[in-house]
């Protein structure tokens, strides 16, 4: 890449969990290294009051509001802020952001290089009709007009976008912050906390809590219990706590993290992912994930080994019990589960794959 600073212009609809987490970190990491670094967002119900806080202080902030009801607005004030700013690159976050993003690009005299990472396209979501997902797969086909570098984050994600689009897409795995999960002592209290299963997240229906909730009431009298890290919707909500699950409501970060370093399993129910970071955050702490087989959870376990995958409630409950009961087998998977993690979704790793991205676009661009 260059040697002087670039100046990089994050654009991001979906400023809440993984999404943001991903952002976070691209940018960050960015400040850190001396480039120039603005993120231009949104604000929806679950975005966390404290977003300023969660960037670095060298990064600029400014928000433009991206939804359906003022699309053409959207696109007209990030045209202004790009031909004001002139940026090198943009990167575009989320189904949304990518349309709007690629629309104020399009037909401008301009330097920028463009890239976009739809963190689990929006024709990958299985809770819609064949009509609505060929709909979004012709926005997107109307987003390719303006040529953008995909950036997939997972192998299922890429073999998605090229089904439905024929775009070429590069993959670059998610990461986490593996120090900031990182303690100096080993995972305490195994056996005391491991009749714990927990989860994190919004409680829609992408997470399937109906699911989560089959397969707490199949283990009833098991002596576990569920944890639900999160909030949202309220007929799911009661759902929940009908089988006995308990819902904590939203907690700051770092008490997640310790929630789910105190648990025994992590209980992914999802219908699709990207590529999840809780599940990739829940490996690092050392709590074997379970998960269910959609896509991006099937990218991230390797069967048996640092986790497992399920199919069905059934499936799940029988291989919650066996991994629970077998003490040799859980202290192998936790052991996995942690050490594949820290390797293969670290910061470092994520950063250059990242910064390969960029410079091979670069590298393409005409002159």
């Amino acid at each position: 890449m260059e040697v002087r600073p670039l100046k990089v212009v994050h654009v991001v609809e979906s400023t809440a969990t993984g999404t943001l987490s991903m952002v976070c970190l691209i940018a960050n990491r960015l400040a850190r290294e001396g480039h120039v670094v603005h993120i231009i967002y949104s604000i929806r119900e679950d975005t966390p009051k404290n977003l300023r806080e969660l960037f670095d202080s060298r990064i600029t902030l400014t928000r433009i509001q991206m939804n359906g009801s003022r699309s053409f607005k959207s696109i007209m004030e990030l045209r202004a802020y790009f031909s004001r700013l002139d940026p090198d690159i943009v990167h575009l976050h989320s189904s949304f952001a990518g349309f709007i993003g690629r629309m104020a690009l399009l037909g401008m005299r301009s330097r920028s290089t463009c890239f976009y990472s739809p963190h689990c396209i929006s024709f990958m979501r299985r809770d819609i009709s064949p009509m609505k997902k060929f709909a979004y797969v012709m926005l997107e086909r109307i987003g390719c007009l303006k040529r953008a570098t995909y950036i997939a984050c997972s192998e299922s994600e890429r073999d998605e976008i090229w089904r439905s689009l024929r775009q070429r897409a590069t993959v670059v795995e998610n990461a986490v912050d593996v120090a900031a999960l990182s303690q100096p002592e080993a995972k305490e209290n195994i056996q005391a906390n491991r009749r714990v299963v927990v989860t994190v997240g919004g409680i829609r229906t992408q997470k399937n809590p109906r699911l989560f909730a089959d397969i707490a009431r199949r283990l009833i009298g098991r002596g576990l219990q569920f944890l639900w890290i999160g909030e949202g919707d309220a007929i799911f909500e009661k759902e929940l706590r009908e089988a006995g699950v308990e819902v904590t409501g939203w907690m700051s970060r770092q008490s997640v993290f310790e929630r789910v370093r105190r648990s025994g399993i992590y209980l992914s129910t999802s219908s699709w992912e990207g590529m999840p970071v809780s599940v990739i955050e829940a490996m690092v702490v050392g709590t074997p994930p379970i998960v269910s087989s959609c896509a991006g959870n099937v990218d991230v376990v390797q069967h048996m080994h640092d986790g497992a995958i399920y199919t069905d409630a059934s499936e799940a409950a029988i291989l919650i019990t066996r991994i629970l009961d077998d003490r040799k087998l859980y202290a192998d998977m936790a052991s996995h589960a942690s050490s594949v993690a820290r390797r293969r979704f670290s910061e470092d790793r994520f950063f250059a794959d990242l910064l390969t991205t960029y410079a091979t676009a670069f590298a393409c661009r005409p002159v």
